[in-house]
């Protein structure tokens, strides 16, 4: 593993509280935690999908959510080294899934974009293969 992958793991690590890592094989996120500086990847970062995709279907474009709480269910092809999915809401990690759903919790009231990408077992390597949707938590 070279330099940069580990001080993006390390990062990783460190900003992600402890309950994501334990809830991780659950489907389920965490309470985000405090704004620091939200991990997030260049595009020259991804790796080839290699076959992997993955499809939101729920939320769907433009749908109101009451609460703090968001219900996400998803389509995922892992093609030839996808693993699991990164959910991040506003370009901030909030949860990784395994399972096709789980839930985003302590969400703001206002307009959001969830994106969901596609990533290796090492929890690290993300793929050139994502899709996002707007929401709003009111």
């Amino acid at each position: 593993m070279n330099h940069r992958s580990l001080t993006i793991a390390a990062a990783l690590i460190l900003t992600l509280p402890f309950s994501a890592a334990a809830q991780h094989d659950h489907g389920k996120s965490t309470t985000p935690t405090a704004k620091e500086s939200p991990a997030k990847k260049s595009p020259s970062a991804l790796m080839p999908a290699e076959g992997a995709t993955i499809k939101i279907l729920t939320p769907t474009k433009g749908q109101t959510f009451k609460g703090d709480k968001v219900e996400i269910s998803y389509k995922l092809t892992k093609g030839k080294r996808g693993h699991h999915a990164h959910a991040y809401v506003d370009g901030e990690l909030m949860g990784m899934f395994e399972s096709d759903k789980g839930t985003l919790n302590g969400l703001k009231s206002g307009k959001h974009v969830l994106e969901l990408r596609v990533v290796a077992n090492d929890h690290t390597t993300e793929l050139d293969a994502s899709d996002k949707v707007e929401f709003t938590v009111k």
